[in-house]
């Protein structure tokens, strides 16, 4: 997967949740533990140093983790590089 597939997958993630939150309660909850949850978990793991994605990218996955506690608080982003900065 390269960076811009990478980047462009985690937007579409985060509008397909965005325009499902406007159906009923029933098709988006099913929606978030289904599908929704398979594939950011995948984007996850993808890049779990953050290495590849871009600053939009991250705010992102961060806000999507804050809100429905996909990967648990205390090792989301525990393999960032610290030293690069």
């Amino acid at each position: 997967m390269t960076k811009q597939e990478l980047n462009r997958d985690i937007k579409r993630l985060k509008s397909e949740i965005y325009r499902m939150s406007f159906d009923d309660q029933k098709s988006y909850f099913d929606y978030i533990d289904n599908q929704a949850k398979k594939e950011f978990t995948r984007l996850f793991w993808a890049d779990k140093e953050f290495e590849y994605m871009n600053r939009t990218s991250i705010l992102i996955m961060l806000r999507l983790n804050i809100r429905f506690r996909i990967i648990a608080l205390q090792t989301f982003g525990l393999n960032i590089e610290l030293n690069e900065l």
